[in-house]
């Protein structure tokens, strides 16, 4: 799915604005280009990722499992005894650890991937 250029179609429309003298900055004598607000409208999507909570784990069965769900996934970590296995469903994902810590680490990472590549950053 491609996503619409807002900041383009922003940049587009403040320009034509100001140049018709139909529009009034705030700012006296600054037009801002197409690739200031590109760049702003990018590090606020970018942002967003970064500043996204971890996922949320809830123990489904003592010991044996711990669970996060998300809107494309849900990860699933299994204890055993050669360590910790985990799971994304529907997404490939497939891989041991050494502790618990390491597999949630690895599960947050691999959601802040997707998102960012779902939002074409």
């Amino acid at each position: 799915m491609k996503h619409k250029d807002l900041a383009k179609e922003y940049a587009t429309a403040r320009l034509q604005g100001r140049l018709s003298g139909n529009e009034v900055s705030f700012s006296d004598n600054k037009v801002f280009t197409e690739e200031d607000i590109k760049a702003a409208f990018n590090a606020g999507r970018e942002s967003v990722v970064e500043n996204m909570p971890k996922l949320k784990w809830e123990c489904e069965y003592p010991y044996t499992a711990d669970e996060a769900r998300t809107p494309i996934t849900i990860f699933h970590i299994f204890h055993n005894d050669d360590g910790f296995h985990l799971a994304g469903y529907g997404l490939g994902l497939s891989k041991m650890f050494g502790t618990l810590d390491e597999a949630k680490r690895f599960a947050n990472e691999d959601y802040k991937k997707r998102i960012k590549q779902a939002l074409g950053l």
